[in-house]
């Protein structure tokens, strides 16, 4: 039973574009002008006349794309029963939320979703002039457009919905553990039953068989990267002992354990991420993604001759090829059906991203490539080549001055990364400055990401500033002194003239694999060298 909360036509006031509220009820969404929209981290367009659905618990920022201020935003907020005793005179209720889809679920693009908006609009519209008497209309009038919604929801498309996503993460993290669908049904508010469906649905397999799958690809990494027993591997992977393991690899990779490991080491590589720790071992890639997010434009200099595989089919590119293993990121495990792209035309090696120290990411790396060598070499030659610009600095930076990486973003919040992206291994772990305390407590001990807005800026601000910014299709990079004193929470920040900004493009930190690191690691050492150059007066 579904029971209407509130529903509103919400207006962009004069000269402002951004719009923030927090979703206390679930909520159906739209907007008569394409708006950009966020929760957590994650950015999705909404396209003019499109239905969004949100779970509440969240906070959510609208982006008016246009400067259109007469653009209307229509909210209907509800609430879902259930029956849990009829008692004969008596009915008794309970919320529940497990039967709602997905949060930030849509409706497909056409006919049916325009009919969905405009059932959504006018039911705004009605409460707003219509007066209690209506109730019962406007309760029947909600039910037939949630039935239109969950009937027109967007299949799965390239990549799953977030909530789908937060179960993958989690088992990405924990694939070591007992985990069951039950558990992780009750981790993203489904029952059992629903969360299967939806899984296998998105995913395009059942949970255990995805649960397999990634224990498998941590089995192979670690049959590659170490002389451990199967039983070894077993208990590092989940399972019980070394034949049940053996048994679950050799139905998924079609070998055994054994055989897969005293396979040649690969020669001709395909990398879908990780081409920078490639080039540190002395290998060359055959392909890759030339997209920033995949490979710095730091590094493309160094790839002359590999194939970019920036396509809308990057797998359909590499027939023809000679490949012996394509390394992947874990996060291809959000995209339904690409990991079985690439299985077809090669062994596939998945590796963890977004985590662990980044030294030992290319000793990784050295291990399942055959070289271990090559690997220990580079490693000594960064960390002497980070003392020596550590040494430089010393004259330049004081002993109890504070240093921070913060990211912006196009709603003025911002991310302060871990030591895993965006160059700030260097900061930290290679040029070993102080961070400023509250980085340190909150973002580096914890190890993780912090999303901050721009009004909270002040208490994590240090003294040294790396700023990383979009340089492309945007004039804030180039022209960022001036764009940020325009913003009075940073006009305060350099009052005093004495705190040093440093601005770093956004397309050159994406990625900070081996050999983008270390013309990371002269960029950012260069820029507090040369400050007096850059410091906002």
């Amino acid at each position: 039973m579904y029971v209407l909360r509130r529903a509103e036509v919400l207006k962009w006031k004069k000269d402002e574009k951004k719009m923030v509220f927090a979703v206390e009820f679930p909520m159906l969404l739209s907007c008569d002008h394409t708006v950009k929209i966020k929760w957590d981290w994650e950015w999705t367009t909404l396209q003019k006349g499109q239905v969004i659905f949100l779970r509440p618990g969240k906070s959510v920022n609208i982006v008016l794309e246009s400067d259109l201020h007469t653009a209307q935003l229509f909210k209907v907020c509800f609430q879902s029963y259930t029956l849990i005793e009829d008692s004969g005179d008596k009915l008794t209720y309970n919320e529940e939320h497990s039967q709602l889809p997905a949060h930030g679920a849509m409706a497909v693009t056409g006919a049916s979703s325009y009919r969905i908006f405009t059932m959504l609009e006018e039911l705004t519209k009605e409460v707003i002039t219509n007066n209690d008497s209506a109730c019962d209309r406007h309760h029947y009038k909600l039910s037939e457009l949630l039935r239109s919604f969950i009937k027109a929801l967007k299949p799965a498309g390239e990549k799953v919905d977030p909530v789908i996503w937060k179960a993958l993460e989690y088992i990405n993290c924990h694939f070591d553990q007992q985990l069951t669908r039950s558990q992780l049904a009750k981790l993203v508010g489904f029952n059992t039953s629903y969360f299967s469906r939806l899984f296998h649905k998105q995913v395009g397999r059942s949970f255990s068989d995805h649960l397999t799958r990634v224990r498998v690809d941590k089995a192979k990494q670690h049959l590659l990267a170490s002389n451990a027993t199967l039983g070894e591997i077993a208990a590092k992977v989940g399972y019980a002992d070394g034949l049940y393991l053996s048994r679950k690899f050799k139905q998924t990779v079609g070998m055994s354990p054994t055989e897969y490991r005293n396979l040649p080491k690969p020669k001709h590589v395909v990398a879908m991420q990780y081409a920078g720790d490639l080039l540190a071992l002395g290998i060359q890639p055959i392909a890759a993604p030339f997209t920033p997010w995949e490979v710095s434009p730091l590094v493309h200099g160094d790839l002359e001759g590999t194939l970019d595989l920036e396509r809308e089919d990057p797998a359909g590119n590499l027939y023809g090829l000679q490949v012996d293993m394509i390394v992947a990121p874990e996060y291809l495990y959000y995209w339904p059906g690409k990991m079985e792209k690439l299985e077809q035309l090669a062994d596939v090696i998945v590796l963890p991203w977004n985590r662990g120290d980044r030294l030992e990411a290319v000793r990784l790396m050295g291990h399942i490539m055959g070289r271990e060598k090559e690997a220990d070499q580079w490693i000594e030659w960064y960390i002497g080549r980070a003392r020596s610009a550590a040494a430089k600095l010393k004259t330049r930076i004081g002993p109890h001055e504070t240093v921070g990486l913060y990211e912006v973003w196009e709603d003025r919040s911002i991310c302060i990364w871990n030591a895993t992206a965006r160059g700030v291994f260097n900061l930290f772990e290679g040029l070993k400055l102080t961070p400023h305390p509250r980085i340190q407590r909150e973002v580096l001990t914890p190890d993780n990401h912090l999303f901050i807005e721009e009004s909270q800026l002040s208490a994590y601000a240090a003294d040294h500033m790396f700023v990383v910014l979009p340089s492309e299709s945007s004039d804030l990079y180039d022209s960022f002194t001036d764009k940020l004193t325009e913003r009075p929470i940073w006009r305060e920040l350099f009052a005093d003239g004495r705190r040093r900004v440093y601005p770093l493009k956004l397309e050159e930190f994406w990625c900070n694999d081996a050999a983008a690191l270390v013309r990371q690691l002269d960029i950012m050492a260069n820029l507090m060298l040369n400050a007096a150059d850059i410091s906002i007066k």
